[in-house]
This record gives structure tokens, C-alpha cells and sequence, in this order.
């Protein structure tokens, strides 16, 4: 574990998203994808003249190009996250509008943690089309592109996934040898080293390695840091002619100082006069302002995953995709929630309400997919078939101080508007025995089917039967570690979408489809209230649009309006103690996007979106909540990044992104809102040569202070002002 207390030598300018402001632009959309065949190399030749439009969609499953696609997604592709000097998935979907971020709470941890369209997507994170586990946040150092696909996709990806999904597609190895290595350096006391190297062995054979050594101070947090190793290797050989092995392998350390950010001013509570005039929003503090203990707080992820991926071209039409992955997620710390001791009489915030995790999750998966493309009398059909079986396992242990935690037994206060986060700490906290473990096991059967009638017209139907089984101990330090919750689910989900194609390069469609999201979604289910019982939430989308190839096929641009519902949404049960399904929830919307090669120098990637959201109904307790809007769900966002090539060796980029005020509850009692807000990031390039490119970064321009992620007692401040070099040498 890092020592909290060292401050690495300051070293120049900070990292990621390039970007400067063009506010007066209208604010259309992003809407990129790109299968991976299709995606460029890998090799980062620190030029950034490759296309931020991409055609096709990163999953199988989707069989037609992003034209012929009757669902709203976005693909952020290497280009763009290299212009934009992206460094994680969180800094990835800032510029997705319509994505929120939540804060880790005691029973959910600190990582990636969102909301689309209205509704969690937290357990709809997949990489390379197989559900990713825990929650810890995901660096991009080995990830080709992200793919966010926006609207309920159980069909297609299984429970959850209400308000879309996210997938990141793995870097493999090229037929080609290529080696990239950069360098950053940040304003921040931080570095950060990459190597991708790729090398053929044979004329079908290849290997591929990325390095990642990563150590950064957060922008405009006090005492925050992440510090991050990682390698990844990846093989690809062709068997023979008809098929082909693919093998990847990631291990990923991590050794962070976790934020909780700031205490909200309840509003459900009476604070002090000087505190008054904030209930319900932020305190008037500095947003620098850190409330943990730097020699108490940490936290340690152990990542790593093994995916092996086998495909054979039976005949001409019809292939088989075998891919089986495993892996686990391990995660030690201690973090302080920041938390008034009785903010009606002292703006004194304690130490005591701390969280503690021990935990592991584990995956083991295998994918059976057989594609296939036929003509049948006058139409033509690509199918998608498959079946996927899946065994999820989650361990928690107590992480116990055993009295010796002064800061939580004396208990210790700290100033609100000047916190002393190094409080003399003088206990021990240790493993002692498995309180909590359960296992999920999934069986599915899916098919998916793309009928062209004629040029015109395309319909695509998808169906997917699962099979959900969890069994959760709770107690096993307790009384009776034999005592269990169980469930089965059994649902059927489904989409469709229908194509009209009134010229070669635009369509007009009308998608829907739904998900089903049960109380043991994560695998455990609270245990505090009859939610074991409850049968799974659910929600169905319909969405209408239009996409567009503009400028000889150079641009595209999209247009959609989409309602979700969620018709038997959790609510409080006036009969009994305990919730029913009583309740409704809706959001309805509208998606612009446009992405590409607007002139030979100007490319441009903008997005706006729209959503009213509402709970319609509930019932009990929770009546209060009836005309209120859902939880991280801001009504405008939007996101605009343009780069322009000024002569053949430099390249300058500029970007805003605007975020709508947003709550984070339903509930009156613990409403809080979030102030909306505006960044602007810029970006300039040097390729000094046919090797070299250097390229400055620059983030929050303006040094903002905003909330960025939104919890129920606390908020996480965004990242103050930075900038980053970074120089890359490819060979």
C-alpha cells in the first residue's frame, strides 16, 4: 500500500480529455460504433487522422451496420479516447450525455457506478459481450473501444441492463508487428508509462502485450491518489483455414485512496443558522476539502480474467463462436463516509462512520454462439443463435478493527470547512471470518434473426429465455450460518426493431424491447425487508429515429425519441411492512447525435440529450415521491468534441460537455440536489516526426467546481483543472 503521506515529485502537466469549448455549436450527438474486425490497429502512431465515425456495432449480436440499427449506440472509439487522452470508463461516458454517475455507500463500493436513461446500468458491464464483475473502476489501457447501447437489453445481455449496457472490447493481438510506448506527465505529481507491443510469429500467428504503470493525485481533491499496474497479453492464431484461437489474459493491481468526497446538508434535517440556506444542496466549502484519515482510509483491487475464444466457419454461411471466460475481482479498504455528528448544533463532521470491505467476486462463463446468413425464397436472414451458462460467486469477510480504531471508539471530529485528515490513528484492522457469500448461476437460450424483405426494409427479432438461480448465506458468522436466501427466475425477454430505408444511406426505424432486473440482480438481496420475495422489476422501451451517412459517408448523424417504463417498480407496501410491486416510473426522451469528417480538416463528435422523468405512481410511504424525477437522471446533457487539423503536423481539439441539475433520491426526506454545470478541455498535437507525436492535455479549463457523482449521505466532487504531456513513439 502506497504511503499516504509522500507526495511524488511535482513533474509537468496532466492527463486526459483534450478539449476547449465551442459551447455555440448546436449540440447534436454521438453515435459511433465499430465491429472488431473493422476497428483500426492498435497501433498508436501518435497521428490522429483516423475517423471518429465508425459503421458497426462491437457485438455479434448485432449483425447489421449502426445504419441499419434500430437502437440508439455509441462507440467511443481508440481514436477518439487517444485525442482525448482518455484514461478510464468514467472519464470515457463524461462524454456520452444522458449517463450519470453515482458514489460508492456503504453497501455498494466506489467504482463504476451509473445510471442510463433513468435506470442503474451498474450490473450492465460487459466486457467483450460476457457481464464484468464487482465494483471497481476500469482503466481503458487495454480496451480497443466502448460501446454504449442505450435502452433495456436483457434480450440481448441477460438481467439488468435497464437502462442500456456498456461494453468494452479487449485490445488482441494483429497480424502485423507494431510497438507504441508514451509517456505522460501531469500537473498533478503524476506519471503514466504504457507499452503495447504486438509481434507475428509465423505468417498466422501473433502475440500481443500492454504494460500500464499509472500513478496520479487527483485534480482539486486533497490526499486522493490512484495507483494502477497492469499487464495484459494477448494470442491469436489461425488453426487452419476455417478457424481460428483467440487468448487473452489481464492482471491488474490497484492501490488507491477512496473517496467519499463531501457530507450533503440533509434535507431531512434542521442544520445550525450557518448551514440554513443549504439544505438539500452542498455545504460552502472548499471542494478541495477531503474528510477521511490518510492513515486509516486505503483500498486494494485485485483484478484479473482469462478468456479464451475459438471460432470455426463450418461452411460458407454458418460459423461457431465458443468463448469461455474466468475471473475475479478482490478488493480490501477502509474508507470514512463523511458525516455531520449533529449538524444541529456543530458543523463538526465525525470520523467514526467508517466503511470497511473485504471481498471477492468471481466469473466463470461460456458462450456457445452459432451465426449464420441465408437467403429463404425472396428474403434473407442473419441469425444469431447461442446459449450461455455462467456460475457468479461474491465472498465478504469481516474487516474488523477489534476496538482498536480510536477514531471510531473516541470518537473524533474534524472541522467542516478545515478537516485535519491526519488525526493520529493508532489501531489495526484484520481479516477475521466469512460473514456473507452467495453464488448465482445462469442459464440462457437466445436467438436473434434479421429478415431483408428488400432494400428497403429489415425487420429484427431477438428472444432470450433465462434461467436465474441465487443462493445468498447472510449470517454465516452468526447464530445459524446454514440460514440462506434463495431465488429462481425464470423470464423471457424480448426486441424488436423495424427498419424503413428511404435511401441508400439513411433509415427510419422503430425499436423496442425490455429487461427484467431482480432484487438479487448484484447476488445478494437485503435482508431487512421481504425484497427476496418480490418477483424481478421490469421495464419496457420504444424508441422511434433516424440515422443518416452525411457528406459522401463521411458523417453520420442520428435522431431518436424513446419512452421507458417501468410498470411494477418497487415501491412501499401500505398493508405490511415491506415494499410491493406497486409502483410506476417513466422516462421519456430524445437522443441527437452527429459524429465524422466534416471537412478534410475538421472532425466533430456531439451529442445532446433529453429526459423528463417521473415516478407515476407509488403507494405507502412512498406517495411523497409521485410527480418527482428518478434519481441521477439530469433533463439536458450534452457533449461536443471537435478536432481540427491545422497543417499536416499539428493538431488542435476543444470540447464542452453541460450537465443538468440532478438528484439523488425520489424520497423528500433525503432529496439532495446537484447544481448543474459546464467543463470545457482542449487539446494540441505535434508530430515531430514519423515516430514522435507530443500532445498537451488540458481538463476543466475553467476549474469548476462541480458534483460529480451523487451519493445518499455524501457527494464526490469532479476533477479540478489539469494538464498532461504526453509523448508517444511508435516503431
Amino acid at each position: 500500500m502506497r504511503n499516504p503521506t509522500s507526495t511524488p515529485a511535482n513533474i509537468c502537466l496532466k492527463r486526459s480529455a483534450i478539449t476547449l469549448a465551442i459551447a455555440t455549436v448546436f449540440p447534436l450527438g454521438t453515435a459511433v460504433a465499430q465491429e472488431a474486425q473493422q476497428l483500426p490497429t492498435a497501433k498508436a502512431t501518435a497521428q490522429t487522422e483516423d475517423s471518429y465515425k465508425v459503421d458497426e456495432s462491437t457485438s455479434s449480436k448485432f449483425s447489421q451496420p449502426l445504419l441499419e440499427t434500430a437502437k440508439t449506440i455509441t462507440v467511443i472509439p481508440q481514436s477518439m479516447m487517444k485525442d482525448r487522452n482518455v484514461d478510464s470508463l468514467q472519464d470515457a461516458l463524461r462524454g456520452v450525455p444522458g449517463i450519470s454517475l453515482a458514489a460508492g455507500e456503504g453497501g455498494a463500493p466506489p467504482g463504476d457506478s451509473m445510471n442510463i436513461r433513468g435506470f442503474s446500468a451498474t450490473n450492465g458491464i460487459l466486457v467483450d459481450g460476457v457481464r464484468d464483475i464487482a465494483g471497481y473502476s476500469r482503466d481503458t489501457y487495454n480496451v480497443e473501444a466502448i460501446e454504449v447501447v442505450k435502452g433495456p437489453s436483457s434480450a440481448m445481455y441477460g438481467r439488468g441492463s435497464a437502462g442500456g449496457i456498456i461494453n468494452l472490447q479487449s485490445k488482441t493481438a494483429k497480424l502485423e508487428d507494431f510497438t507504441d510506448l508514451s509517456l505522460r506527465l501531469g500537473t498533478e505529481s503524476d506519471y503514466r508509462a504504457q507499452l503495447d507491443t504486438n509481434i507475428m510469429i509465423g505468417d498466422d500467428t501473433a502475440i500481443r502485450v500492454n504494460v500500464l504503470a499509472d500513478d496520479a493525485d487527483k485534480a482539486g481533491r486533497d490526499e486522493v491518489f490512484n495507483s494502477k499496474q497492469g499487464i495484459a497479453g494477448s494470442l491469436v492464431t489461425n488453426l487452419d483455414t476455417k478457424s481460428r484461437l483467440t487468448v487473452n489474459a489481464e492482471y491488474q493491481k490497484q492501490d488507491n485512496m477512496p473517496d467519499y468526497g463531501i457530507p450533503w446538508v440533509s434535507n431531512g434535517s434542521t442544520p445550525v443558522a450557518e448551514l440554513a440556506d443549504y439544505v438539500g444542496t452542498a455545504p460552502p466549502v472548499n471542494f478541495d476539502n477531503f474528510y477521511g484519515n490518510v492513515y486509516r482510509d486505503f483500498e486494494d483491487i485485485t483484478a484479473q480474467s482469462l478468456t479464451a475464444k475459438y471460432e470455426n466457419d463450418l461452411t460458407e454461411d454458418t460459423s461457431l463462436r465458443a468463448q469461455f471466460r474466468t475471473g475475479s475481482v478482490e478488493r480490501l479498504n477502509v474508507v470514512t463516509a463523511p458525516r455531520f455528528i449533529d449538524n444541529s448544533t456543530t458543523t463538526d463532521v465525525r470520523l467514526s462512520d467508517e466503511k470497511t470491505r473485504d471481498t471477492k467476486n468471481s466469473l466463470s462463463v461460456l458462450q456457445l454462439d452459432l451465426l449464420g446468413s441465408y437467403q429463404v425464397g425472396k428474403t434473407s436472414h442473419e441469425i444469431v443463435t447461442g446459449v450461455e451458462i455462467s456460475r457468479e460467486k461474491f465472498a465478504r469477510w469481516n474487516y474488523d478493527d477489534n476496538g482498536t480504531d480510536n477514531l471510531d471508539t473516541t470518537p473524533e471530529l474534524i472541522d467542516l470547512y478545515n478537516p485535519d485528515n491526519y488525526v493520529a490513528y493508532t489501531g489495526e484492522y484484520v481479516r477475521t471470518v466469512k460473514n456473507s457469500e452467495a453464488t448465482g448461476d445462469t442459464t440462457a437460450f437466445y436467438i436473434f434473426d434479421t429478415i431483408t424483405f428488400d432494400p428497403q426494409w429489415e425487420l429484427t427479432a431477438g428472444l432470450r429465455y433465462d434461467i436465474f438461480e441465487t443462493e445468498y448465506f447472510y449470517d454465516q458468522d452468526g447464530d445459524d450460518p446454514t440460514v440462506k436466501l434463495e431465488a429462481e427466475e425464470k423470464e423471457l425477454s424480448w426486441n424488436v426493431g423495424l427498419v424503413y430505408k428511404p435511401a441508400p444511406n439513411g433509415s427510419v426505424y422503430f425499436g423496442a424491447g425490455n429487461s427484467f432486473t431482480p432484487s438479487a440482480e448484484g447476488l445478494t438481496v437485503s435482508t431487512r425487508s421481504n425484497a427476496a420475495d418480490l418477483d424481478p422489476e421490469k421495464i419496457v422501451s420504444y424508441e422511434l429515429g433516424t440515422k443518416w451517412e452525411l457528406f459522401d459517408g463521411l458523417v453520420f448523424a442520428n435522431a431518436a425519441i424513446f419512452r421507458s417504463e417501468k410498470t411494477n417498480a418497487i415501491s412501499d407496501d401500505p398493508d405490511f411492512d415491506g415494499d410491493a410491486l406497486n409502483g410506476e416510473q417513466r422516462v421519456d426522451g430524445l437522443e441527437l447525435g452527429v459524429v465524422g469528417q466534416v471537412t478534410d480538416e475538421l472532425q466533430v463528435s456531439a451529442a445532446y440529450t433529453f429526459q423528463d422523468s417521473e415516478v407515476v405512481s407509488a403507494t405507502g410511504e412512498d406517495v411523497e415521491q409521485i410527480g418527482l424525477e428518478l434519481p441521477r437522471t439530469p433533463e439536458h446533457s450534452f457533449s461536443l468534441w471537435a478536432s481540427y487539423q491545422l497543417t499536416d503536423d499539428i493538431q488542435f481539439g476543444a470540447g464542452a460537455q453541460y450537465m443538468d441539475e440532478r438528484y439523488n433520491s425520489s424520497s423528500l426526506s433525503g432529496r439532495e440536489v446537484a447544481d448543474d454545470y459546464v467543463l470545457f478541455d482542449m487539446m494540441v498535437s505535434y508530430q515531430v516526426n514519423d515516430k514522435l507525436n507530443l500532445q498537451i492535455n488540458g481538463t476543466n479549463l475553467a476549474d469548476e467546481d462541480y458534483i460529480d457523482q451523487l451519493g445518499g449521505g455524501h457527494f464526490v466532487p469532479g476533477e479540478g483543472r489539469y494538464f498532461g504531456l504526453n509523448a508517444s513513439y511508435s516503431f
